[in-house]
């Protein structure tokens, strides 16, 4: 296993190999064999999953992932599981004996059930953004919360945000009201009861005056330090731009936050709904009016 695993990571550190026309292998055509050999073996897998199962639908897939939905209840799903996986493996021995005379390596496993499951959408578009998902696991007998590519996992926002999006995805698994709690969260916002959780943390990686093309918020807010104790700059958006939270002068801008902290992960979970940001927060500006 461990043998496999090793060769894994060579043979993709090998595809940028391929691709660079810095090193020694270069050869784009190469390159380009390879991610669309890789598109077109999961394109023929999920025909092929689709044409052998008539009850299931192939609902997404990415560089190396097929994801079925097959609207059984979950142990019938699992044995499915096992059973694409075990036909899946025998199609492409006899695809590639028969097309290319060779055995094949390609193992399809079957990895996980998700008992619910949330893909967003790109931005204005109908497409699913690859890589981004979260949904509900069974593990030693207890639902929990798994997240793929989404904010709540990223270092580029705030505990306030990734609290927030973990808190809205439970509720939307488990059928629960989410547009008064979004409501009831940018209240809190406001009125200041999560600043500790909207602090951004972001490491300086060069000498500030190396910064000279652009000058991101971190390192401006470094620069109003008087001297720098650490690489990672903590600081909040405030009415005057970024402050280090060590020296913050001015109030914070709860609307910078609103806007592009909260927002654009609401918007994931209402266009399930199809409803916008404005439309919650329209609806709570009209509650306080009358």
């Amino acid at each position: 296993q461990l043998a496999s695993h090793a060769i894994k990571i060579i043979m993709n550190s090998f595809w940028g190999v391929l691709a660079s026309p810095n090193l020694r292998y270069f050869n784009l055509k190469m390159a380009n064999a390879i991610t669309n050999f890789g598109q077109f073996i999961i394109k023929l897998t999920a025909k092929e999953i689709e044409s052998r199962y008539k009850n299931v639908k192939v609902i997404y897939s990415d560089t190396d992932s097929v994801f079925v939905e097959t609207n059984l209840e979950k142990e019938k799903a699992n044995q499915l599981g096992k059973e694409i996986e075990s036909h899946i493996n025998n199609f492409y021995k006899k695809y590639n004996k028969e097309n290319y005379n060779r055995e094949s390596f390609l193992e399809l496993q079957f990895e996980k059930q998700y008992l619910s499951l949330m893909i967003p959408k790109l931005r204005g578009e109908e497409a699913a953004a690859k890589k981004r998902y979260a949904g509900l696991v069974e593990k030693n007998g207890k639902e929990e919360l798994e997240i793929t590519g989404l904010e709540a996992i990223r270092g580029d926002w705030t505990e306030a945000a990734k609290d927030f999006q973990k808190e809205l995805l439970m509720k939307l698994f488990y059928n629960k009201e989410v547009e008064k709690f979004i409501r009831d969260y940018i209240k809190k916002i406001k009125e200041g009861k999560l600043d500790e959780k909207l602090i951004y943390r972001k490491s300086i990686r060069k000498d500030l005056k190396e910064y000279i093309k652009t000058t991101p918020p971190h390192v401006k807010a470094a620069r109003k330090l008087p001297k720098l104790e650490s690489n990672i700059i903590e600081y909040y958006i405030t009415t005057d731009g970024p402050e280090p939270v060590q020296m913050l002068k001015h109030k914070i801008d709860y609307d910078h936050y609103i806007e592009k902290q909260i927002k654009p992960i609401a918007e994931q979970i209402l266009a399930v709904f199809n409803k916008t940001f404005e439309d919650v927060s329209q609806n709570s500006k009209q509650e306080k009016l009358f």
